[in-house]
C-alpha cells in the first residue's frame, strides 16, 4: 500500500482521557467524504471500540468540547 494514501486522525479516549493517533487508508479524495462520515477504530488506550468521525477526530455522540486534535495550544 503506498503512504500517500494514509493520514492520521487524532481522538481522545473517552474511558483513559489518553490522545490517541489512528492512521486510516484515504482512499478517495477528502472532497467526497460526508463531513458525518465515522470510522469503527480500536482504542489501543483500552482496547475498546469507538466512533470516530473520519474528519474532525470527534467521537460519535461527542458535543460541547473540541475534538483531541483541535484542543492543543502552542
Amino acid at each position: 500500500m503506498n503512504e500517500d494514501m494514509q493520514r492520521q486522525i487524532l481522538f481522545r479516549c473517552p474511558r483513559t482521557g489518553i490522545d490517541v493517533q489512528h492512521r486510516i487508508d484515504d482512499e478517495r479524495p477528502e472532497s467526497f467524504e460526508p463531513a458525518d462520515s465515522y470510522l469503527s477504530v480500536r482504542c489501543p488506550a483500552c482496547m475498546s471500540l469507538h466512533f470516530v468521525n473520519s474528519t474532525t477526530g470527534k467521537l460519535l455522540g461527542e458535543r460541547g468540547r473540541q475534538p483531541a486534535s483541535m484542543s492543543r495550544s502552542a
